[in-house]
């Protein structure tokens, strides 16, 4: 019993030894086969490794982030390449003990043996889990956007005053659209870099800031793949959407985000929400900033700020021109420094131009080499080699965009006047009407309006740009040198259009293709050799010293349209045979010494427009010349106030009558000092139809009319009257339909009224759109406007208002009573002693004034209803108190010829200086 009892133990020990030890022998056997196994699928799995890591490393490079997946199995497959390589070579180690069979090696070997044959087991299975789970269909996502993407951009000159005020408009929460604009090559796109990359610094608080650029051609489909890129729309939700349902797409991203909106540019209307873009406001705080050439977009896009980007000061513009040609060069010649300067100023401060420029002459190291790229430069811009190419190509964009070709000849037009300056607009337009641009309107006036809108149009689109006054345009130098290059087919017909400051004899045979010529010099005394020019049809000769023009000139120049012999003070004859001008529709003998007219212009049956301003020696208007051009339309024949003492000797009341024959006759500026001259004016309704500009002199008389009279000028823009002994005019009250009515002289800017006596102007009230006011030496006026006629909006057009020896005036206004002045600039007193109050209150001129001129003891005895009123006025006040009282030679004097100053087609908001 006892033996059997111990038996059973032992059995059981046994058959579980034998179990365990049956076992170890199967994981021992095994061992070996599963060793290649796991080297092999290790092999498999490194390979996978290096094909996964491949396209992570790819993906990487397209901007693209590789999965938290990926990047987990990457890592297990880095760790378990470790274990596998330590199990193998234990493994290798325990093979090598195979042999012994002994049983306590056996047993020893057996053990160690099992636990590293399940160890090999399992970890072949973990690597074939490992090489099953790396299939990816994709490694990587899309990278989330940075806010800002910053912009490579080169150390900018000149532009931190321009991006300081962007930068308080983009903190002002009230402005949410800025535009900034400017001509081609000034900076813009370079500007807005700069903003992108302060808002990508330390300045950001924004959730997204995107730079799109616009250009003329761009597409929907493009701008709108530059915010799906941005805002990361996924791809199965784009691609499922048509355009429009894009936009809603970007909007719905949008509209929760503060962010900006950066385009560069702009050439028409962006309309925001047709791409999906909320409309920047108080509430998201989001901006839109945009660049432009025109400042018409700048309105189309409803911008709540304009900023204009403007050419670098000269200081600014050497700084860049000496960066760009590199220390280098400048070192090379002590005297190439100071030929730096002068390359600067030539480029007129266009950093487009300094930038190319001085690129260009970074490689010129001879002094030689740097002079004659001067005399090149200073000829045109054109002529310099490498530079007028890119430049002007960058530029003619703008012309390009100009929306007709009658635009476009306007432009040109412009270069045939000297570089830097000003041209005098009404100048321009009657030139233009001579051409013939705008024939297609029947109206004089039409004509006149739409030349006036072309002028705006080319200021818009920066090609043209303000004059020294608000009469006057200019044309930046790299922009004339660009008109010159088109006109001449870029540069193919160098001469086909000609501005010269010098004629030598010797050069007009090479001129024979020249179409338009422009002669502006006193070094210009003879130009016979125009002969060799046939083909001229402009010819421009101002202010030289021709004593004399040519009869033989006018056959060998018969296709010719427009003359302009202006300015030349010394000529004093036309000789006959200019009849021979069949063709010419545009006349200018302005401010030349004629004394009289060569009966032969009776001939010009095709003449347009005929100039006669300033022709103080002008003696003899023979008859009916003037009656017999048939096509006549504008006559002018004012004469400056400062010389009103140049009565003349020809019958006034015959060219009057002779223009009132005309036909065709729609235009008349004219200055008359007869009183029988300002009756048959008065009397014709032909004539006052006609008039736009006018000046009445005579020597003590009085003149005492109605409104009615004045509104029957329903053109009249300019009046001037001087020396009247009385003079009154008063509101006509008319009956039309049973009712009551005084017409309006809606089209009247300009009034200066001097030495007349006048018990008030009550009469303004009914010229609701003037803009310039002179009263001056009037000595009997108390008060502007009486009460009766004291109406707040009075004035309400008024850019300047200037009195002037006034001395018992007190009032401009009924005394207690404020005027709006909602566009008032300027405003000057001078001699004006009794005049202790003027009509202004805290909302008075707010906005818009700039100064008011005055003596310095005047101003300090003006009575203030508010201190807060008085102090702002204050800070605006000029003193006058150099101007010696009473010495004329010393006061500014008003000069309105009307080829020096017009105002056509004027808008109630525009507003024109005068220079007094």
């Amino acid at each position: 019993m006892d033996c059997l009892s111990c038996a059973g133990p032992l059995l059981d020990i046994g058959i579980r030894l034998w179990d365990c030890s049956a076992k170890s022998m199967a994981y021992f056997h095994e061992l070996e086969e599963n060793m290649v196994s796991l080297s092999d699928a290790m092999n498999d799995l490194r390979n996978l490794n290096q094909d996964v890591k491949r396209r992570v490393e790819f993906s990487q490079r397209q901007n693209l982030q590789c999965t938290n997946q990926v990047k987990g199995w990457l890592e297990n497959v880095e760790i378990m390449e470790e274990e596998v390589n330590l199990i193998l070579l234990k493994a290798r180690e325990e093979l090598q003990t195979r042999n012994n069979k002994c049983l306590g090696g056996f047993f020893k070997g057996g053990c160690f043996s099992h636990k590293l044959g399940k160890l090999v087991a399992r970890r072949l299975d973990t690597v074939k889990r490992l090489l099953n789970n790396g299939q990816f269909d994709a490694v990587s996502d899309k990278l989330p956007c940075p806010p800002v993407d910053e912009m490579p951009i080169e150390r900018t000159v000149g532009l931190d005053l321009t991006l300081r005020e962007v930068w308080s408009s983009i903190q002002n929460r009230s402005v949410g659209i800025i535009g900034l604009y400017g001509m081609g090559g000034v900076g813009k796109t370079t500007l807005l870099k700069r903003i992108n990359n302060e808002l990508f610094g330390t300045r950001n608080y924004f959730d997204v800031v995107i730079w799109v650029v616009v250009s003329k051609e761009a597409s929907i489909t493009r701008i709108q793949d530059v915010f799906r890129y941005k805002l990361q729309i996924p791809d199965e939700i784009w691609n499922a959407n048509k355009a429009e349902d894009r936009s809603i797409e970007i909007y719905q991203t949008l509209r929760g985000k503060k962010f900006v909106l950066l385009l560069d540019d702009v050439w028409k209307r962006f309309d925001l929400l047709k791409f999906g873009i909320p409309i920047p406001n108080d509430d998201n705080g989001s901006k839109v900033i945009f660049t432009t050439r025109s400042k018409e977009v700048c309105g189309h896009m409803e911008a709540d700020r304009c900023i204009r980007v403007d050419c670098l000061t000269q200081e600014k513009a050497l700084d860049l021109f000496l960066e760009k040609v590199g220390k280098e060069a400048l070192n090379s010649h002590p005297d190439i420094p100071h030929l730096a300067k002068v390359f600067a100023q030539e480029c007129q401060g266009l950093p487009l131009a300094l930038i190319t420029i001085g690129r260009s002459m970074a490689s010129r190291k001879k002094l030689e080499a740097w002079k004659r790229g001067i005399e090149l430069l200073q000829s045109s811009l054109s002529h310099f080699s490498g530079v007028a190419d890119y430049v002007y190509h960058l530029l003619k964009f703008s012309y390009d965009s100009l929306p007709s070709t009658t635009l476009q000849s306007c432009f040109l037009y412009c270069s045939l006047f000297p570089k830097g300056s000003s041209i005098v607009k009404n100048r321009l337009i009657d030139m233009w009407i001579g051409e013939g641009f705008f024939d297609e309107f029947d109206d004089i006036h039409d004509e006149r309006r739409q030349a006036e809108e072309a002028i705006e149009t080319l200021k818009l689109a920066c090609l043209l740009e303000e004059g020294d006054t608000e009469q006057s345009v200019k044309m930046h130098d790299v922009i004339r040198d660009m008109a010159l290059w088109l006109a001449c087919d870029r540069g193919q017909k160098k001469n086909k259009f000609l501005v010269r400051e010098n004629a030598r004899p010797d050069k007009f045979a090479k001129w024979k293709d020249a179409e338009r010529i422009s002669l502006w010099s006193h070094e210009i005394k003879d130009v016979a050799g125009l002969v060799f020019c046939p083909k001229l049809i402009t010819l421009l000769i101002t202010s030289t010293l021709i004593e004399t023009f040519p009869s033989e000139l006018y056959e060998a120049i018969h296709a010719l349209r427009v003359l302009d012999l202006s300015g030349n003070q010394s000529l004093d004859l036309l000789p006959e045979g200019i009849a021979s001008l069949k063709n010419l529709q545009y006349l200018n003998l302005s401010r030349t010494a004629l004394r009289t007219l060569p009966v032969d212009i009776k001939n010009l049956k095709e003449l347009r427009c005929f100039l006669l301003n300033d022709t103080y020696s002008l003696i003899d208007i023979p008859r009916e010349v003037i009656s017999s051009l048939s096509y006549l339309q504008v006559f002018s024949k004012l004469q400056s106030p400062g010389q009103m003492h140049y009565c003349p000797l020809y019958d006034e009341i015959v060219l009057l009558e002779e223009l009132e024959r005309l036909e065709h006759m729609d235009d008349i500026c004219i200055t008359i000092f007869d009183t029988l001259s300002v009756q048959k004016l008065l009397s014709s309704s032909k004539l006052q139809r006609c008039i736009r500009n006018l000046t009445i002199m005579w020597s003590f008389t009085s003149l005492d009319f109605s409104t009615s009279s004045l509104s029957r000028m329903k053109h009249l823009e300019v009046l001037q009257i001087w020396n009247a002994d009385t003079l009154r005019i008063y509101p006509e009250k008319q009956r039309i339909q049973e009712s009551l009515c005084i017409e309006r002289l809606c089209n009247l800017r300009v009034l200066v009224v001097v030495q007349c006596e006048m018990p008030d102007m009550n009469w303004l009230v009914y010229a609701p759109f003037l803009e310039f006011l002179r009263v001056k030496d009037c000595s009997s006026i108390k008060q502007l406007l009486n009460e009766d006629f004291g109406d707040e909006s009075a004035f309400s057009c008024l850019t300047m208002l200037h009195l002037q020896d006034l001395p018992e005036l007190k009032s401009i206004i009924r005394p207690q009573q404020a005027l709006a002045f909602p566009v008032l600039k300027e405003i000057e007193v001078l001699n004006c002693s009794s005049l202790m109050k003027l009509p202004f209150d805290s909302n008075s001129a707010k906005e818009s004034l700039i100064k008011i001129k005055g003596q310095r003891e005047w101003w300090e005895k003006l009575v203030w209803d508010d201190n807060h009123v008085e102090s702002f006025f204050s800070s605006k006040f000029v003193s006058l108190d150099e101007i010696v009282t009473g010495n004329e030679d010393s006061l500014p004097t008003l000069s309105l010829p009307s080829d020096m100053f017009t105002l056509s087609s004027l808008s109630p908001q525009k507003s024109y200086f005068l220079n007094l």
